[in-house]
């Protein structure tokens, strides 16, 4: 999916499901709170935070809703990243 439809909730009933809405929230919440609004890879400050599976929801479905298994990065870097990398590439 390109990064518009896959975030789209008309492309996919799993983002506009009240687990992920919610779950979403928090770990943007947190995020904002530990790191201010700055991308996990690049650390730009940015206005557009996506909250992304580190581990795709494409190959590893039981994760979809593991907290631990998000990460909040820029449009860029998520857009860059796709479905096709699955570490942790956070800095620590």
């Amino acid at each position: 999916f390109p990064a518009e439809s896959r975030c789209n909730p008309k492309s996919h009933p799993f983002y506009s499901s009240p687990d992920w809405r919610r779950l979403r929230i928090m770990k943007l919440h947190n995020h904002n709170k530990d790191f201010g609004p700055k991308c996990s890879i690049c650390r730009n400050a940015s206005l557009s935070l996506h909250v992304d599976h580190i581990k795709p929801r494409s190959k590893y479905p039981e994760l979809e809703l593991d907290y631990n298994n998000l990460q909040v990065l820029c449009a860029e870097c998520n857009i860059g990243k796709s479905n096709l990398e699955d570490k942790d590439l956070r800095r620590v």
